[in-house]
């Protein structure tokens, strides 16, 4: 390898390694009236005093690197080293040297320790899979990456964007919730999260499965919107679909019977008539309690029969509508109004807390011995099945009761009797004097 000569040093040059330390002297050699420049390597090895003379600075530099090296290890052996040994010595120490150009590094580079990091990396590696390729995929994940963001920092701009959407405050509840564990518990660069890690994370959690499957949800949510944020590389979506989610037992779909209606609409009459009008459109027309708690009377066309909900306060984010049953128009009738919020408490708990009081009180005098057994979801589990029994249309269903066809299938086909359906949305108010007859139902008929 050609080595283009350097200009001469003006003094001695000493290169040290450690405790030891070897001498480059500059010197001019004049031949045939001619005067060249030359370069003395002065070093001791044992107690013999040895100088090796060179013509060029380079050559000089890389052979004193090698020797002060082999020095230092007391490696006195390796000075005997082979023509082929010395020129990939010397290459190594160029490709160094260049790299350190490169980088703009105020230190060189010791080839030991570059040797030493190499070994490392390679150790982790499996046989087949070389350090070129893992640094390939490295650059590949990160340039798509626009912006560094911390896992906690990232969570807290998901959920501000998500108030700034307006979702609802019991979903913003949940998201703080579960995303508020997860961000303490990485407080690194999302683009450095692996599938192991959220593997881990999710398998160590001490929660049921179900809240560990909406705890995934979450974070599934989260990552997708780093993404498209361009703080993580889009391969981590590939590694989320790779993690074992923990199966989840279905919970059985309990229905409130028409009997059971009657008793909770009796005693919400009694004891707080203003909670009627929630508990009719729950059971009449199959809104979640969240949308109820968000419904406003503006909503409620009570001419037109029917109630809106809008997209902004359902669930699913999709406006629909449902048709008011002649039972719930019955009950709706004395509290109509223009505007204003239809349930008088916020809260879902609150809101089922009011309806217990009330049943309690109303079994208290009649001296019942049993309490009232709350069913969650109750009323809207049995509007989809009994509305499913008269109509037989699960795509009708699906679109009142803001879900799909499979799960309307799946939790409400063939789940109570046709009687039961019949009598349930032929519950009427005590004071109407059609009550306990069988009264048509256009809207369920059309």
């Amino acid at each position: 390898m050609k080595t283009r000569p350097s200009k001469p040093a003006s003094k001695p040059l000493e290169i040290a390694l450690g405790n030891v330390s070897v001498r480059i002297v500059p010197e001019q050699n004049v031949v045939n009236g001619a005067t060249y420049e030359r370069f003395t390597l002065i070093y001791f090895e044992g107690n013999e005093r040895i100088r090796r003379r060179f013509s060029d600075l380079a050559k000089a530099k890389a052979e004193a690197d090698l020797i002060v090296t082999k020095l230092a290890n007391r490696d006195g052996e390796v000075l005997k080293l082979s023509p082929a040994d010395r020129a990939i010595y010397t290459q190594s120490v160029d490709l160094l040297r260049d790299l350190q150009a490169k980088l703009r590094a105020p230190d060189s580079i010791p080839l030991n320790y570059a040797v030493k990091e190499y070994a490392d990396a390679r150790r982790l590696l499996p046989a087949c899979v070389s350090l070129k390729q893992v640094v390939d995929d490295y650059l590949v994940r990160h340039n798509q990456v626009r912006e560094e963001k911390l896992v906690p920092d990232a969570v807290n701009e998901f959920i501000a964007a998500k108030e700034q959407a307006g979702r609802g405050d019991r979903h913003l509840r949940d998201l703080r919730c579960r995303l508020a564990r997860f961000a303490a518990a990485f407080s690194l660069p999302v683009a450095q999260l692996t599938g192991p890690m959220l593997q881990t994370y999710l398998d160590d959690l001490d929660m049921a499965a179900r809240s560990k499957l909406n705890t995934f949800k979450h974070i599934r949510t989260l990552i997708r919107w780093c993404v498209r944020r361009k703080y993580a590389p889009r391969d981590l979506l590939d590694e989320l679909d790779g993690i074992e989610k923990p199966e989840a037992k279905p919970s059985p779909t309990l229905v409130f019977t028409p009997a059971e209606l009657r008793e909770i609409l009796d005693a919400t009459l009694t004891v707080r008539p203003d909670l009627v009008p929630a508990m009719v459109i729950c059971a009449f027309c199959g809104l979640r309690t969240a949308e109820v708690l968000r419904l406003d009377w503006s909503e409620v066309r009570f001419e037109q029969g029917l109630v809106e909900v809008t997209a902004a306060k359902a669930k699913t984010a999709t406006r629909r509508v449902v048709a008011l049953s002649d039972a719930a128009r019955a009950w709706l009738a004395p509290y109509v109004r223009s505007e204003g919020p239809v349930s008088p408490v916020t809260g879902e708990n609150r809101l089922h807390d009011a309806v217990v009081a009330a049943l309690r009180d109303c079994r208290a005098a009649r001296k019942a011995k049993l309490p009232f057994r709350w069913k969650r979801n109750g009323l809207r589990h049995a509007f989809c099945s009994y509305r499913l029994s008269v109509t037989q249309d699960l795509n009708r269903v699906a679109l009142e009761a803001g879900n799909s066809p499979a799960m309307i299938h799946a939790h409400y086909k063939e789940l109570v009797p046709a009687a039961d359906a019949l009598a349930w949305f032929n519950t009427l108010p005590p004071e109407n004097p059609a009550s306990g007859k069988v009264i048509p139902l256009p809207a369920l008929a059309a």
